[in-house]
């Protein structure tokens, strides 16, 4: 053999004899252990069902609106010469305030020909009587009456130039001013009343036979709660339970709750003003539900099942739901005292599914 041959001879030995031993060594090592893997069982919360008494929270919402809102009409006509600097838009006024004031002088005229006119009459009257005519007599006394009846009327309309407020209220919108001439009938302002405040909060059918109304044995109306946001800040109030109107609204098909509060601008009252027109929520205890159990929304499947856990397995049960909510249910029969409902929700919840208990 050459030696060329035995160059290229060696490197292929090599190679093959490299190739055997890594063989022998893969094929000659013992097989590593095979780990058998447990199935994961999940873990879920869980709350206990302590049957009772279950207090029933009914929420709402509207708006404030005064007891008596008016609009303030002249009862005779003249020039407004004298305007109170309270009576403005949005003004509070009190009940006898003098508002603003007509020109006079007409009425001061026809009260006193009214006066002159009475006085006539009753001296014809004296002077039939002395004269015994009882004709004469019973005219005489008619015109009496009469003169008397038309000097009432023309004091009535000299004190009517003198416009004020009727009762306590807020100036909703001032119509008339300084100077400006105003007939019979005209429009002088719009008038919401203070002395009580009202809000109008709708109910769901389902949430009427839960409402506590009319007066108990001690003559108290049922309190609530009135809340408003004003940025981050939140005030309340208190009001009572006034009454529940007897209709159905024909559009939403709810029925409305009227609440009450008293003086709701009087600071020594409330902590804060209670304002017409303000937006609130309303928040108060209904009737409780006896025997039932309150939890929450996420025990609750397929509108009326829920999951309870029985030894470390799912059990599905079929209950009664009285009433949401919130973030909670109300279940009335199908719980037992001490079962364990599942509050968690699994991506799959199975009856016979064994589960673990948080905690």
């Amino acid at each position: 053999m050459s030696r060329l041959g035995r160059n290229f001879l060696v490197p292929v030995l090599l190679l093959a004899f490299a190739g055997a031993a890594a063989y022998f060594m893969v094929n000659s090592r013992d097989d590593l252990p095979r780990r058998e893997r447990a199935p994961a069982i999940p873990v879920v919360q869980v709350i206990e069902v302590i049957p009772g008494s279950v207090p029933v929270t009914i929420e709402s919402r509207g708006m404030v609106t005064p007891l008596r809102d008016i609009e303030l009409v002249s009862e005779v006509s003249g020039r407004v010469v004298w305007v109170d600097p309270g009576f403005l838009q949005g003004e509070e006024v009190v009940e006898g305030q003098k508002l603003l004031r007509l020109e006079p002088i007409d009425y001061e005229v026809a009260v006193s020909d009214a006066q002159a006119a009475l006085a006539s009459a009753e001296l014809s009257l004296a002077e039939v009587e002395v004269l015994v005519q009882k004709a004469a007599i019973v005219e005489a006394e008619a015109r009496v009456v009469a003169a008397r009846d038309r000097l009432r009327q023309a004091r009535t309309d000299l004190a009517n130039t003198e416009i004020s407020a009727p009762f306590d209220a807020v100036v909703d919108a001032k119509q008339v001013d300084l100077g400006q001439y105003v007939q019979t009938g005209k429009a002088l302002t719009r008038l919401l009343s203070t002395d009580i405040a009202e809000v109008r909060l709708p109910l769901l059918a389902s949430d009427v036979p839960f409402v506590e109304h009319g007066q108990d044995d001690q003559g108290n109306w049922p309190e609530l709660t009135l809340t408003a946001s004003f940025g981050d800040m939140q005030y309340s109030w208190q009001a009572r339970l006034a009454r529940v109107e007897r209709r159905v609204d024909e559009q939403t098909r709810v029925f409305y709750l009227v609440a009450q509060v008293e003086r709701p601008y009087d600071l020594s009252l409330h902590p804060h003003i209670l304002a017409i027109g303000l937006f609130v929520e309303a928040s108060f205890q209904g009737r409780p539900i006896a025997n039932a159990s309150r939890l929450p929304r996420s025990a609750l499947h397929m509108g009326n099942r829920v999951y309870v856990v029985e030894e470390g397995i799912l059990r599905q049960r079929e209950v009664t739901l009285l009433r949401r909510e919130g973030d909670a249910v109300i279940i009335g029969t199908g719980l037992h005292p001490g079962d364990r409902v599942v509050t968690s929700r699994l991506s799959l919840m199975v009856d016979g599914m064994p589960v673990q208990v948080e905690g």
